[in-house]
């Protein structure tokens, strides 16, 4: 299955010429920005080159310490997490991020099966789980949706 490339949200008075394309100088939107946290290294390099393919500006890191200097650092579109890592859990990363934007979208990956029923008094429509295995292109396609539903909801 061919990866897809993130739609990109174009606004009524998006510089757009008659042929479609951006004219030369025009400021083009910027692929979503995703942080990908996961201590595997082999699945974080894998998910990092499949989320880069499908276009989406990619930071991956190893721990979760490292996620947490990234997100008061730099601003994502989404926070995709492994639930269970040494030193901190997904589960901290997940606080962190409420702490910074209620409203970020947040991929937890787990392995352990069915984890909604822990997080459900979160209410948290901004929490999505995807349980391992999973096929790459699945979570593409999840980091898309959550990465323009945010944008959507973005002030004009």
């Amino acid at each position: 299955m061919p990866l897809r490339k993130p739609k990109t949200l174009i606004l009524p008075d998006a510089p757009i010429d008659s042929s479609g394309s951006w004219p030369i100088g025009a400021r083009q939107p910027t692929p979503p920005r995703v942080l990908l946290a996961d201590d595997e290294p082999q699945l974080l390099r894998m998910l990092a080159r499949v989320l880069r393919a499908a276009g989406f500006e990619v930071e991956a890191v190893p721990t979760a310490n490292e996620a947490l200097e990234l997100l008061s650092a730099i601003g994502f579109d989404v926070v995709v997490t492994d639930l269970f890592m040494p030193e901190l859990s997904g589960a901290r990363v997940l606080a962190a991020v409420r702490e910074l934007d209620r409203s970020l979208p947040v991929v937890v990956i787990t392995g352990a099966g069915d984890l909604r029923g822990a997080f459900a008094e979160l209410e948290d429509s901004a929490l999505h789980f995807i349980s391992k295995p999973f096929v790459p292109q699945d979570l593409c396609q999840l980091v898309e949706s959550l990465a323009e539903t945010a944008r959507l909801a973005l002030p004009a």
